[in-house]
């Protein structure tokens, strides 16, 4: 920022000086004569003190009358004090060069006002002066010299700062009138005193009286304070009355208020974000009671909907927000509960299944419930036990109805359920044993039926007995393995059959007898298809098959070789 804005304070003109002593003269330029000389000494000098009363006047018009007035010591020809008789010369040169110091400094700073300017240079004369008295050897008097242009110094210093104090103030206050304009309908009195103000306070500070404009620009702030605080309560109010439309819905209330409070402050970001709420207050308004009523009747899935799509509406709307949280909420516990109430419903009937998958369903709403997961871990405990009994049970009950097959399934159940469960280990090896000697049985059976149909009696009677003596003792015979044994026990009995021959050749029966050469003999054999041979040197074999079956009469077999045999 600059020390003094180019509207209000008039710019510091400088004047360039070219430092060319030679500069103009002609060739045949005129030469000094004494008189000359002094002429100009005496006019220089003359001129040098006239300057120097007019600028000490005038500061003293601006400063007061105590400007530059310096102690009794500092004055010419007044004697000096006992004290200072003994300054040293150190401490006049400490003096003088604290003073060079700090006005070395105060050279660097812009001045940028007029009567700092003047006064600058009268420190500058005034810095001369003590340097005179160092070169005199006046040392006492040069101290209290020195000590008194010290202390002007810092003053001088301070009133510099206070002008760039001032001169930002004034800077603000015309930035701070601009920002506000907005509020001078809101508050014209309030404007026109801080206007009043600071132009008062300007004139202040032409004048070099800064803290006294520093004053006037305070007041002008606090003025422009007022007018902000009364644009604030505007804009406030406007966004409670356009907030309330909102929550009632009224649309066309809200997006009045909302823009008064934008033509006021066109960077609300409230009002900006408001009146896209207000565009929807109607619907969110009708979507919030109806969830309320489902709400009220307990229909929260319902209810969760309504203020769902209201909140989709007005992500800004605490009444649909808290509503949907409050409805899924309530839903949840609803839901929950009702599983919770099924759960203990089921357990109590026993039925597992379902109290599990209650439980489940519970868990799934509030997974967070430790004391449905222990009653769901003790239930699927219950259960799986229940199911081991069951199971068991329903295996010892197929065995006592000799149900083999279903018995061993359900051993095999059990052992699927608990694979160490001894009683069923037992039952599987058990049925299997018997399902396995029953199969055997029935297998021996057809063989026996088998047999018997080719009248192979005696193959059937073996395979028949062998079955009859793995059958179990509970198993009673059926009709067709009765009707097997009553024919087996008939075929069992030897039969009388005659043979007759010629006596020359030989007879035999098949896998059965040697009969040799006979002419008549009677044999017993027991029922069955057999084989007959006949053999005689020179004559062909005779093959005979014999049937023997018990209640026929005795066969009468003629088995002599009559054909001779060809070349």
């Amino acid at each position: 920022m600059s020390d003094q804005p180019e509207t209000t304070l008039p710019k510091k003109q400088r004047r360039i000086i070219h430092w060319d002593p030679e500069h103009g003269r002609s060739v045949g330029k005129r030469r000094w004569t004494v008189l000359r000389v002094m002429a100009w000494a005496a006019g220089g000098m003359l001129g040098l003190l006239l300057v120097a009363g007019l600028m000490i006047r005038g500061m003293r018009l601006v400063v007061g009358p105590q400007f530059l007035q310096t102690p009794a010591s500092v004055t010419p020809g007044t004697p000096e004090s006992p004290g200072t008789a003994f300054v040293t010369e150190a401490k006049a040169s400490l003096a003088r060069e604290t003073a060079a110091k700090t006005l070395a400094e105060l050279r660097r700073m812009p001045q940028g006002h007029p009567t700092l300017l003047q006064r600058l240079i009268l420190i500058e004369k005034v810095f001369l002066g003590g340097e005179a008295l160092l070169a005199a050897h006046d040392y006492g008097k040069a101290y209290a010299h020195f000590e008194a242009l010290n202390h002007e110094i810092d003053e001088f210093s301070q009133d510099m700062k206070l002008k760039q104090e001032t001169q930002k103030a004034y800077d603000e206050v015309l930035v701070r009138m601009k920002e506000i304009d907005r509020a001078r309908s809101l508050a014209p009195a309030e404007f026109e005193t801080a206007f009043g103000d600071a132009s008062t306070g300007r004139q202040f500070f032409i004048d070099g009286r800064f803290a006294t404009a520093k004053k006037q620009f305070d007041s002008a702030f606090a003025a422009l304070d007022r007018a902000a605080a009364a644009l604030q309560r505007f804009t406030d109010e406007q966004l409670r009355a356009a907030q309330q439309a909102v929550a009632t819905g009224q649309r066309e209330a809200a997006l009045a208020a909302f823009h008064a409070a934008l033509e006021k402050d066109p960077g609300n970001e409230l009002a900006q974000q408001g009146l896209k709420r207000a565009e929807v207050a109607d619907r969110v308004y009708a979507l919030v009671l109806q969830g309320a009523g489902f709400e009220e009747n307990k229909a929260y899935n319902r209810a969760r909907e309504s203020y769902t799509k209201a909140f989709e509406l007005d992500g800004f709307s605490a009444v649909a927000q808290q509503g949907k949280a409050r409805a899924e909420r309530l839903e949840k516990e609803t839901e929950f509960d009702a599983a919770a109430r099924a759960a203990q419903t089921a357990r109590a009937q026993r039925d597992w299944p379902k109290a599990i998958a209650a439980y489940e369903r519970a868990l799934k709403v509030d997974p967070k419930r430790d004391e449905v997961k222990k009653a769901l871990a003790e239930t699927r405990e219950i259960a799986h036990q229940d199911a081991v009994k069951h199971a068991l049970a329903k295996g010892f009950e197929f065995e006592n109805k000799y149900e083999w097959e279903q018995a061993r399934s359900a051993y095999n159940d059990t052992l699927q359920l608990d694979n160490q469960n001894a009683e069923a280990k037992d039952g599987y090896l058990r049925t299997g044993r018997i399902i396995r000697a029953l199969m055997q049985f029935n297998r021996l059976i057809d063989i026996a039926e088998q047999r018997a149909l080719h009248a192979e009696f005696q193959v059937a009677i073996r395979s028949f007995n062998e079955a009859i003596a793995i059958k179990p003792t509970y198993l009673p015979l059926t009709n067709r393995v009765e009707q097997l044994r009553s024919l087996l026990l008939a075929q069992n009995k030897p039969v009388e059959v005659t043979f007759v021959s010629d006596g020359d050749s030989w007879v035999s029966i098949s896998n059965f007898r040697m009969l040799g050469k006979i002419k008549t003999e009677k044999v017993k054999i027991l029922p069955g298809d057999y084989e007959i041979v006949s053999r005689r040197k020179g004559y062909q074999d005779l093959l005979l098959m014999l049937q023997v079956r018990d209640g026929t009469p005795p066969p009468v077999v003629n088995v002599a070789c009559t054909l001779r045999a060809s070349g």
